[in-house]
């Protein structure tokens, strides 16, 4: 406490303050005095100039209004205007105001002399001048006028006006004697001003200069002591430890504790000593903990996989790649026996195979005793390679066991000139025990797996969807079938499928979705635990119809789960619908004609009817009892297809010849033109006769039912691709697009106005379609509603092979068409098989009328006419109404009859040809051909 009051007071911060408030205070009292001394000078000169400056305005203003007063009065005497009067007046009024002004100012004496002599002036010509003259004007007296202005009023005007300029004079001249004296104080105040700046300078150097000497010269001393200390030389602090500043107290300091360095120096070098022995031991213990956090680090990666890693392969090579990072193998094998699955280093993968599978077996058996074993062995020349020294290998095996004691894995490993040491063997065995876990975690896996596995395979192969719901309303469980029924494909691939996203799919997809969803999510909620059914259609790509049921799934007595089953009962729903279909089609087609056989029975048996009305009678219950044996044969035969109790009796048969027989039974149908047109070469096919009129008649039947409006029916033969294919065309009220699908289901019948009119039962197309599958052939329908409809099938030929090349027949016979009007089925058939064999295209007609319509639409090369033909048109009508024809005339025209030829009608009309059955087919043939 003693010393603290002179360090206070001599302290460098005390100095420096004390010094910077002298300079401070003695500027700022030094710039005070100099700006009051300035602005007094300034204000001073400043006032002076704006006094002369006002009194020289006003005295301009005085000597202007003074010239205007004697203008405007002599003006006025000069012409008597009355405006330079007032004008006068106005000037006497400023005159006034303005000496008024001038009387304020601080007037010298001569300036108030001449204030006076000027208000005298205007006093006297206010009140008299003036007056007078103004008088002497009005009476016209300018005599007196003139004595009146030299009396004395011109003498002070001139004086006036000579004063005034010389007034501006002295004050032009006063102004200037200003502005130069502001000038000189101006450079005075500007020598002040750089006298005080050369004077804060140099107080500042002053400053500078006690800084430089008690501050920054110490602090060079110390950096100088401070350097020498660190190079080991003597230090010599001189007067600076005198000081009794903070510096001082500092040196001070510095000194004690460079004295106390020395003395600990040696204490400090020891401990040094002791310090870097310490490091290299830190050092040496810091590696090992290096290497041991390397080992816990393999260790834990290790000990990761063992408990994660469900895959064999894996598990061995992570293990494996582990021994020997650890114990350092040249060469060796890890083999997992179970899947024959194993890991190596050093060896060929031709080698570790070899080694694993012929192992030997003594080996194993010790394996089994003794857990693991090393042989040691001198190594040959060839493996000791450039050694030059011989040296040992230890082979060493280990093996791992399961819970049951079987062996299930085997470690082989080599190490060169590096024996096994009893450590390592322990450590190594101890690890392989915690291996065998892992084994029989995996294999525990497996078996989870394939019984998992197998399960969802048994599940996915059941026909029904089964759908597992937890008690949340999540879909933990589907199977296959589930995903095809409700098309839950693109929701398979989550493992769990959220309660929302099955719920709305199920909603977007139904038919019923408010119904369906109400049942769905009833029989998730807890309370349900009964078993309940639901049936439910999914429209996403075509109607599916399914039944649901749901049964609760319960562990003890908590309900853990809802199992739904969905079953496609879409074919029970269409057998349902056939069946009502059925009922209702039977019903109508077995009613209709059983009302008609009944009703004219009940006639016949109770009235007395004449045999005409008899027979008519009769001839409507025979045709209505075959219409209902029509339909109980088609039936029977349709259930003895189905139940493939049907039998066929197949032959080799001439397809055109049936096909010729089958136009000749329609032939007496009246608003319908059934002709064939046969371009088959080859039309021996296997087939069953019966059936296959029973084919035409169907297609044939179809076409005049649906074409209510009559028209033609073609019938066309032709060989495509090692088959013959038949097409039954009409012009009929036709087929829409989507409906033709669904013409070959039973008891299907396109529902239009036009269809019900017409009836049937929906069986034709099945039966025809079971025929043709039967025959192994194909049968197709083309249609458009309103155009007309074709029916195609095809039946493959006998000796499945066509003799000719099909397209050249294509082009040949394009447009060579031969009409063949002829009744006798033998001879029309030998005929055409006899055209076609030379390449022509024959179309059958066996009534005139309708040939005769038919060639005016068909190109043709030549009419074969047989002249005993119909009713009401003959052949030589014919050939007579194709001559009057302009299209026809040309048309070749070939007469084949049993008359004799009658010369006067050949020489008519042109016939090419008359030939008289019989003859031979070859006649026909050499006509046509060039």
């Amino acid at each position: 406490m003693i010393k603290s009051t002179p360090l206070l007071n001599k302290s460098i911060r005390s100095q420096f303050f004390k010094m910077l408030l002298f300079l401070v205070v003695s500027f700022l009292i030094i710039i005070a005095a100099f700006l009051v001394v300035v602005n007094a000078s300034q204000n001073a000169l400043q006032q002076k100039r704006e006094q002369m400056y006002e009194k020289s305005m006003l005295v301009d203003e005085l000597e202007e209004n003074f010239n205007g007063i004697f203008f405007r009065a002599r003006g006025y005497y000069a012409f008597q205007n009355e405006q330079e009067l007032k004008l006068l007046y106005e000037n006497l009024e400023n005159f006034e105001v303005l000496l008024q002004k001038f009387s304020q100012l601080d007037l010298t004496e001569e300036e108030r002399g001449l204030y006076n002599e000027l208000v005298d002036f205007h006093y006297n010509y206010k009140t008299v001048t003036l007056p007078k003259g103004l008088s002497f004007a009005k009476m016209g007296d300018y005599e007196a006028l003139r004595e009146l202005s030299n009396s004395g009023a011109n003498d002070l005007v001139n004086k006036f006006i000579a004063y005034t300029k010389s007034y501006k004079k002295k004050t032009d001249h006063s102004l200037n004697q200003i502005f130069s004296k502001t000038v000189e104080q101006g450079q005075l105040f500007t020598f002040i001003s750089l006298m005080i700046s050369g004077l804060i300078l140099l107080f500042v150097g002053v400053i500078l200069r006690r800084v430089l000497n008690n501050m920054i010269r110490p602090i060079e001393q110390l950096t100088l002591a401070t350097n020498a200390l660190a190079s080991g030389k003597s230090i010599d602090l001189g007067n600076l430890v005198q000081k009794e500043d903070e510096l001082g107290i500092l040196a001070n300091s510095f000194l004690k504790m460079i004295l106390s360095i020395q003395d600990k120096e040696e204490v400090l070098t020891t401990q040094n000593e002791e310090l870097l022995a310490q490091q290299d031991e830190l050092q040496e213990n810091q590696l090992q903990l290096q290497n041991s956090l390397n080992y816990l680090e393999k260790y834990n990666q290790l000990n990761h996989v063992l408990t994660f890693t469900l895959n064999k392969q894996k598990l061995i090579d992570n293990l494996h790649n582990y021994l020997n990072d650890i114990y350092q193998y040249d060469t060796s094998v890890l083999y997992w026996m179970e899947g024959n699955v194993y890991a190596t280093k050093g060896l060929s993968h031709q080698s570790a195979a070899a080694l694993v599978e012929n192992f030997d077996m003594d080996k194993q058996a010790r394996l089994k005793q003794e857990k693991s074993f090393v042989i040691t062995r001198q190594l040959t020349a060839n493996e000791k390679g450039i050694a030059q020294e011989s040296y040992y290998a230890y082979d060493l095996y280990s093996s791992v066991f399961n819970s049951k004691r079987e062996l299930v894995a085997i470690l082989m490993a080599t190490r060169e000139g590096h024996p096994h040491n009893d450590r390592d063997i322990d450590s190594l065995n101890g690890l392989l025990n915690r291996v065998s876990i892992a084994f029989e975690r995996i294999l525990m896996y497996e078996e989870v797996e394939k019984s998992r596995t197998l399960n969802q395979t048994i599940i996915d192969n059941v026909n029904e969807g089964i759908q597992l719901v937890s008690a949340t309303g999540d879909t933990v469980l589907i199977n296959r079938a589930l995903c095809g029924i409700v098309n839950l494909l693109n929701l398979t691939t989550e493992t769990s499928i959220p309660k929302k996203d099955w719920l709305q799919h199920f909603q977007k997809c139904s038919a019923q979705p408010d119904e369906l969803i109400e049942f769905l999510e009833a029989s998730i909620m807890e309370s349900f635990e009964e078993t309940r059914k639901c049936r439910y259609c999914m429209t996403a790509e075509h109607e599916i119809f399914v039944e649901v049921y749901a049964t609760c799934l319960f562990d003890g007595q908590e309900k853990v789960g809802t199992i739904f089953v969905h079953r496609d009962i879409t074919r029970e729903y269409e057998v349902d619908q056939m069946k009502s279909e059925l009922v209702s089609t039977v019903s109508h087609e077995l009613r209709t004609p059983l009302s008609s056989v009944l009703g004219f029975t009940e006639l016949l048996l109770t009235k007395n009817i004449k045999p005409e009305r008899q027979n008519k009678y009769i001839d409507t219950i025979h045709r209505e009892a075959v219409r209902l044996t029509n339909l109980i044969n088609d039936f029977l035969d349709l259930q003895r297809m189905e139940s493939g109790k049907q039998q066929y009796n197949m032959e080799t048969l001439q397809l055109n010849e049936i096909a010729f027989e089958i136009v000749n039974r329609f032939r007496h149908e009246q608003k319908h033109n059934v002709h064939l047109i046969d371009k088959a070469r080859e039309v021996y096919v296997n087939a069953d006769q019966d059936r296959l009129v029973q084919l035409f008649i169907n297609l044939i039947g179809n076409a005049i039912k649906f074409s209510p409006q009559g028209g033609d029916v073609e019938i066309l033969l032709e060989n495509k691709n090692n088959s013959i294919q038949v097409s039954i065309k009409d012009e009929g009220i036709g087929i829409s697009k989507q409906d033709i699908a669904q013409l070959f289901q039973k008891f299907k019948r396109i529902d239009n106005s036009l269809r019900r009119k017409i009836g049937g039962t929906g069986l034709g197309l099945s039966i025809c379609r079971e025929i043709i599958l039967k025959h192994e052939g194909e049968i197709w329908i083309e249609s458009e509603e309103g155009q007309g409809t074709t029916v195609y099938f095809t039946l493959p030929l006998a000796n499945n092979t066509i003799t000719f090349d099909e397209e050249d027949v294509m082009e040949d016979s394009n447009g060579l068409n031969i009409m063949l009007v002829e009744d006798d089925l033998s001879l029309a058939l030998l005929l055409s098989e006899e055209l076609k064999s030379k390449g022509f295209t024959v179309i059958h007609h066996h009534d005139p009328k309708k040939a005769f319509e038919d060639t005016l639409n068909t190109p043709l090369l030549g009419i074969v006419i047989d002249i005993m033909l119909g009713e009401e048109m003959s052949g030589w009508d014919l050939v007579r109404a194709l001559r009057e024809r302009e299209h026809t005339k040309e048309i070749p025209i070939i007469i084949s009859s049993a008359l004799d030829e009658v010369k006067e009608m050949v020489d008519q009309f042109q016939i090419k040809k008359y030939l008289t059955k019989p003859y031979p087919p070859e006649e026909i043939s050499k006509l046509f051909v060039k």
